[in-house]
């Protein structure tokens, strides 16, 4: 119990806090502060937000389980309803697999295992998994079947301890809870918004940065079993990318549903490691769930878990090495041996976001520190296990961008190592949202997100006036040094990364672990004297309120459709009127089956793409510049022609290039192209045949004379009249180079010799090796007069060469007198 003067200053705290959270409150512009798309919306989630508390409710208190169980079993009846209980099986299918892999992994770095740490090993697990996948991507061998062999070794081969721990996990789920009411009422307000997150992760994608790259590359591997690292293409595709090849396994199983279930999987991974570090702060079970509740309804959090950004995975390994750092720098009981385990985390952390080098120094710091409590017990070969582990591991995609591009970082810093494949300027994203920290900076935070995030004010959370300015105070007067550790270190990370950007993505992290400090103060405060101890559960009641009020702060689903879950053509139907263009992906696919690149003159939302997009952006700086420089529509379709295009999606409300030109730079593409098929503002366009197939492959095509042309037995060539008398036993033919994915026009003039038959327009494609790999025939009939007879044709993937055919559709000899391949 705190002393008298330490309450005062405590209740003053909590005051100060309240009251600038109500003047904040009071100068938003309501109700467009509200982030929801209308009053529906925000009722649909009012309603659903009860519903499940209702059921939790029941469920819990009529079998006298623990709401966990409740929760679960209202999640897989929300599966079967929506039919996604595939998707779901599988996400739990990676875990259990993730989790045996890495309890074997830790068996063999670590020379005693002290007590199972599911969670750990679920992380060592999928970090492993992503690596694995990261090194196949390079190859044409990402296949489901591949990745399912994957995940059912560790299974098949710990079958018993399978069979043990899933008793164990069911018997522990379905006892009968013995905890006091107040825990249990915790528990229940978790469990109702983990169901939130759960929900919707069942609705479709629509993220900016999940549909331009964090599921296109799932996708790509899905359609294409490899990544291309082509960083010419996309300026993002040799970033470090663990997090995308993590959400590739679930994506190759199960499609977009599992791979944003276990982007849902990792934020609940990240609050129960905010429980572990309450625990570590010597914190007590009401604060941690405090604290674990606090964290999940942060409107932050939820931005994060609701779509494919890949900050929950990466503050996952940032989040678990923290802890183990504290854990190797605050006991004297064999400490070194988990120097190894937070080598790998914060390995696999690097190798899914860069930033992770800015806040090393902060846990570099803290083993300094306190090296009196691990140096004498850790073996130099467990210090240098854990540094090989991580460079091992976290050099990956470093050493792979700098191989590809000359550049580490690429497209960081590139003034610095001038890479060609970007300008040698250095990228600064400091310029949108500014950099550095404030003395108002948890008042701004709280009321002007959107300066620090693609966000509504109340994006940050609440808590940040109304508990953490109090848990200082705490902290302070009860002498919590752990928790003092905890806010130390959440700090200086914001502040090591704001000095770089002042943007809380990349800060996410220490939102974990400020939320775990908080949970530590809420432990003490809620054992001191009756008066604060009421005020306190006011105070973090009020937080959750607004916290859930505006959780959609910074997520893109504030109209909350539910119905979009239903069946997929309410998820069609809702797409069409939220983001038409991934419906126009689909519509791309199935006209572009040569996969030809696509140029995209839209949002670069295009998740799901079979081909390669071409996007006028910083994504693709030289196509940029080339789009830029268009002043005719001639230029137009050459610039696209050259880039092999041959569908093009046209938004009439693109914003162009910075812009400029928007409205001469669209005319020049519509005038180039003709529409195929629109969706609202969103065309699907072809380049007109006018700009077509200009280019003649083919040597003397007009049989002027027989060079180039390979004559079978019993097919002729007539030097006088300039003719081929060819069937298909006796056919000439020509061999030429081709591209894979672009589309051809062959082009035959035909007649009859003696008697009617049928002719062939044909094109076999070959390998480089000259292996068939396709072929695409046309029939004609013939007449006795001279008749034009053409076909389209689109080399295959692996095509190297085109084989040219003169010749008939049976042993009847027709004459020709030219045959042409243009592109």
């Amino acid at each position: 119990m705190i002393s008298r003067g330490s309450a005062i200053f405590v209740g003053l705290a909590l005051i100060t806090g309240v009251m600038l959270t109500a003047w904040g409150l009071a100068h938003l512009p309501w109700p467009r502060a509200l982030p929801w798309q209308d009053i529906s919306g925000l009722a649909r989630y009012v309603i659903f937000l009860t519903a499940c508390t209702v059921l939790v409710f029941i469920v819990s208190a009529g079998s006298k389980k623990k709401p966990l169980f409740a929760g679960f079993a209202i999640a897989i009846g929300l599966a079967l309803l929506s039919g996604t209980l595939w998707p779901l099986l599988v996400t739990l299918w990676f875990a259990v697999a993730s989790a045996l892999l890495g309890k074997s992994a830790l068996a063999r770095i670590r020379t005693k295992v002290e007590h199972d740490n599911w969670p750990i090993s679920i992380l060592i697990g999928a970090g492993i998994y992503g690596t694995a996948i990261g090194l196949l991507a390079h190859f044409s061998v990402n296949y489901p079947g591949v990745y399912g062999i994957a995940l059912a070794l560790p299974i098949v081969l710990n079958r018993r301890l399978v069979a043990e721990k899933t008793k164990n996990l069911w018997v522990w789920m379905v006892q009968k809870s013995p905890a006091e009411l107040g825990v249990n009422m915790i528990d229940v307000a978790i469990v109702v918004v983990a169901l939130v997150y759960f929900i919707v992760a069942l609705m479709p994608e629509v993220g900016h940065d999940a549909l331009a790259m964090h599921l296109f590359v799932p996708a790509h591997l899905a359609q294409r079993h490899q990544w291309s690292f082509d960083a010419s293409t996309y300026v993002w595709a040799v970033m470090p990318m663990l997090g995308d090849w993590i959400f590739s396994i679930g994506y190759l199983l199960a499609g977009e549903t599992a791979a944003r279930l276990i982007n849902a999987g990792f934020i609940f991974i990240l609050g129960w490691l905010v429980r572990e570090l309450v625990w570590w702060a010597s914190g007590s079970v009401i604060g941690a769930r405090w604290a674990v509740l606090v964290f999940l309804s942060t409107p932050l959090t939820f931005m994060e878990g609701s779509s494919l950004f890949i900050e929950s995975v990466w503050a996952s390994f940032v989040v678990a090495g923290t802890l183990t750092v504290l854990r190797t720098s605050s006991t004297l009981d064999n400490p070194g041996f988990d120097l190894p385990v937070a080598g790998l985390l914060l390995g696999f952390a690097a190798a899914a976001k860069a930033v992770t080098l800015t806040i090393l120094p902060v846990l570099l710091l803290v083993l300094v520190w306190r090296y009196r409590s691990w140096y004498k017990t850790a073996s130099l070969t467990l210090l240098a296990l854990g540094l090989g582990l991580f460079l091992a591991i976290g050099s990956i995609p470093y050493i792979t961008a700098w191989q590809l591009t000359g550049n580490p970082v690429f497209p960081f810093f590139n003034a610095l190592f001038q890479s060609p494949y970007y300008p040698f300027i250095n990228f600064d994203s400091a310029s949108i949202f500014g950099k550095g920290l404030t003395w108002d900076i948890l008042y701004r935070a709280t009321f002007e997100s959107g300066k620090y995030l693609e966000a509504k004010s109340g994006a940050s959370g609440f808590q940040w006036l109304l508990l953490f300015l109090p848990s200082l105070v705490m902290l302070i007067a009860t002498k919590q040094r752990k928790g003092g550790a905890l806010v130390l270190i959440g700090v200086l990370m914001i502040a090591l990364i704001f000095q770089s950007v002042s943007y809380f993505r990349y800060a996410f992290p220490a939102w974990a672990i400020l939320a775990a400090a908080m949970g530590v103060a809420l432990s003490a405060a809620f054992s001191d004297r009756k008066l604060i101890k009421y005020c306190w559960y006011g105070v973090s009641a009020a937080t959750i309120a607004l916290n859930l009020l505006f959780l959609n702060a910074g997520a893109q689903y504030r109209d909350f459709a539910l119905g979009s879950i239903v069946s997929e053509s309410s998820r069609e139907h809702y797409l069409q009127g939220r983001l038409p263009i991934r419906n126009v992906v689909g519509s791309v696919n199935r006209l572009n089956i040569g996969r030809a690149p696509v140029a995209v003159f839209s949002q670069p939302l295009t998740a799901g793409l079979a081909a390669n997009a071409l996007y006028p952006n910083w994504y693709n700086h030289v196509f940029q510049g080339e789009i830029a420089s268009m002043r005719t529509e001639q230029d137009a379709a050459d610039v696209l022609l050259k880039r092999h295009v041959d569908f093009v999606i046209l938004d009439s409300n693109w914003s162009g290039i910075g812009g400029k030109r928007v409205p001469e730079t669209l005319a020049l593409i519509e005038k180039a192209t003709e529409k195929l098929v629109d969706y609202g503002s969103i065309s699907v366009r072809r380049i007109r045949d006018d700009y077509r197939y200009k280019t003649e492959l083919l040597s003397n095509p007009d049989f002027m004379s027989i060079q180039g042309w390979t004559l079978a037995p019993g097919a002729t060539y007539d030097a006088e009249m300039r003719i081929i008398l060819a069937s298909v036993v006796s056919p000439a033919t020509q061999v030429v180079a081709v591209s894979p994915g672009q589309r051809y026009l062959n082009v035959v003039v035909a007649r009859c010799a003696k008697e009617a038959a049928l002719g062939r327009v044909q094109v076999n494609w070959l390998d480089a090796g000259g292996r068939s790999v396709g072929a695409d025939i046309k029939t004609f009939e013939c007449s006795s007069t001279w008749a034009e007879h053409s076909m389209e044709a689109i080399a295959p993937l692996n095509a190297a060469n085109a084989k040219v055919y003169v010749n008939g559709n049976s042993s009847v000899l027709l004459e020709f007198k030219g045959n042409s391949l243009r592109q």
